[in-house]
């Protein structure tokens, strides 16, 4: 991977992207940070805090039950997990 091509971030552009977060309520702290951070990063890419569904679980157990719902209602470009 040294000398790859990792691409530059100036050129990403979220503006029409649709993005799901599942987050786990177990370890709150920690995930709520998580989700703070990601929430920021997806606005400063240019991600409408309007097309950003965030849904919390009991666990993370059920993080992936939640992410298969979200992707089988295909609304979302993205899926992202917190847990």
């Amino acid at each position: 991977m040294f000398g790859a091509d990792k691409g530059t971030a100036d050129l990403l552009d979220g503006k029409k992207l649709s993005i799901g977060i599942v987050q786990a309520r177990f370890n709150e702290p920690i995930t709520d940070s998580l989700y703070a951070a990601c929430l920021a990063e997806l606005l400063a890419l240019g991600v409408q805090e309007k097309n950003i569904a965030h849904v919390k679980v009991p666990g993370a157990l059920e993080v992936p039950v939640a992410l298969q719902a979200m992707a089988e209602r295909d609304d979302f470009d993205a899926l992202i997990a917190l847990g």
